[in-house]
């Protein structure tokens, strides 16, 4: 079966050999893909809608996997017990929601987990928080799919001294041959916030200013 250039991302950032979590599966490409072509064990798939929940199913079915692959409808990782997986996907979603899925699930503050990410808005937002809460951000890229761009990374909790530092979260962990344009679109967002709030709020303005200065010289 093909996935999507976005999909096929997230499938080759999922580790050999391990049991992964899709939370937001929708169609369960993406798992019935992992355990199809023997990347892992098993799956569990999640979706907080019945819709998708049910052509999950239908999927899983189709491809003969329903031994291999769980399809549950919850809210996050809520429907998961932290012995039954070891990578996490979660994507398609904004970088708020996300924050929520992971405040929810405390049991992510272990070594034992990749996540694997794709947030479609408010990136920083997830970075402040992995970052506030001792994750370490291994590679993040940004990638091009049917004319949108789209961010993508892996973490795992390392344990690291909380990071409360705003040019971090809009830095992210991009390399500079890849960060690059990415920077270059948050501090055109930055400047676009500094200059709606300049009359009302200018030390805010001139603060996101600054921020949008370093990322351009980076």
């Amino acid at each position: 079966m093909e996935l999507s250039e976005r999909l096929s991302r997230l499938a080759s950032l999922v580790r050999p050999g391990s049991r992964v979590a899709d939370i937001g599966t929708d169609h369960a490409l993406l798992p019935v893909f992992l355990v199809k072509t023997g990347v892992c064990r098993s799956a569990i798939a999640v979706d907080v809608k019945p819709g998708p929940v049910a052509a999950a199913q239908k999927a899983v079915k189709a491809a003969d996997l329903s031994d291999t692959i769980d399809v549950r409808l919850g809210d996050g990782l809520s429907p998961i017990s932290p012995d039954e997986v070891e990578d996490i996907v979660i994507a398609g979603m904004g970088g708020e929601t996300m924050v929520e899925i992971l405040k929810a699930a405390p049991w992510v503050l272990s070594d034992r987990y990749r996540l694997i990410l794709q947030p479609m808005t408010r990136v920083e937002v997830l970075h402040r928080f992995l970052y506030q809460h001792g994750f370490e951000i291994e590679e993040e890229h940004l990638m091009e799919d049917s004319g949108h761009r789209y961010v993508y990374l892996t973490a795992h909790f390392a344990g690291n001294a909380p990071v409360d530092d705003p040019f971090s979260h809009w830095r992210g962990g991009f390399l500079p041959e890849e960060g690059r344009l990415f920077w270059r679109m948050n501090a055109d967002h930055l400047e676009r916030r500094a200059k709606g709030i300049e009359k009302t709020e200018p030390k805010e303005a001139a603060t996101l200013r600054t921020l949008a200065q370093k990322l351009r010289a980076l």
